[in-house]
């Protein structure tokens, strides 16, 4: 059986992790130094880290997608269906690449950074922005966790030759 290497896909999920990476430490940062009623710029700063924190994980899933499922979901919807089908098994080619519990968590991510591209700043309300941005260190933690699992399966068909 020919064996495929993944190398390039690991690396291009733990660079993607290390971005998110950053994007933990600039919410914590921001959280720890708003003002009571915070300022329509740091609304509006919240809410660019967290439309930057779903795009950075949904960029590792359409990786995902194309290079271990074959191709992405189509559709006016492959957003969400994408984030569905990486907390579901694909047959015999892989594993969920996520939980079915941090899928249902990323999925607020993912209706807010919809929200985020579609209405003006102003309009961003402070309490949702700061609650997913609280959130935000263990949902990136568990993500990390999980995303090492997969690559952990990753190198695991390097080593078979392709067979889960």
């Amino acid at each position: 059986m020919i064996r495929k290497s993944f190398a390039s896909l690991r690396a291009d999920i733990e660079r993607e992790l290390k971005s998110l990476d950053r994007l933990v430490t600039e919410a914590q940062e921001l959280l720890s130094g708003i003002q009571s009623p915070p300022s329509s710029r740091d609304i509006r700063a919240a809410g660019s880290i967290l439309h930057d924190f779903y795009t950075g994980a949904e960029k590792i899933f359409q990786r995902i997608a194309v290079e271990v499922d074959g191709g992405l979901p189509t559709g006016h919807d492959w957003h969400a269906q994408l984030l569905l089908r990486m907390s579901a098994p694909v047959g015999e080619v892989r594993p969920p690449v996520v939980s079915e519990e941090l899928g249902e968590a990323l999925s607020e991510y993912l209706r807010f950074r919809h929200l985020f591209r579609h209405v003006y700043g102003f309009r961003l309300r402070w309490d949702r922005c700061q609650e997913l941005l609280a959130d935000l260190p263990d949902i990136h933690a568990r993500l990390r966790r999980e995303l090492e699992n997969f690559k952990t399966f990753l190198r695991s068909l390097e080593t078979t030759g392709g067979v889960p």
